[in-house]
């Protein structure tokens, strides 16, 4: 039986391979800003399906936690940004 999660880690896994592509991405082609910002909207979902995992775990605290991380890395990179 699989964990009610599992659609969660897997869509974490990708978030993160995606932010890989897109650090290597934006270090060759330091023209496109955008790519810089994407990166890190794309690190701030990964956070919040980190905290859907642990929401799903009833790990309150760490879910807390986690919005917290994706609220703050999205409010700073967006006023970096514009």
């Amino acid at each position: 039986m699989r964990p009610p999660y599992e659609n969660y880690q897997r869509a974490l896994l990708g978030t993160l391979l995606l932010a890989v592509v897109l650090a290597v991405l934006a270090l060759f082609q330091l023209e496109h800003q955008w790519l810089v910002l994407l990166l890190f909207y794309v690190l701030t979902a990964g956070f919040v399906l980190e905290g859907l995992v642990a929401m799903k775990k009833q790990l309150q605290i760490d879910m807390i936690i986690q919005l917290l991380r994706a609220f703050i890395i999205f409010v700073f990179a967006t006023i970096l940004y514009f």
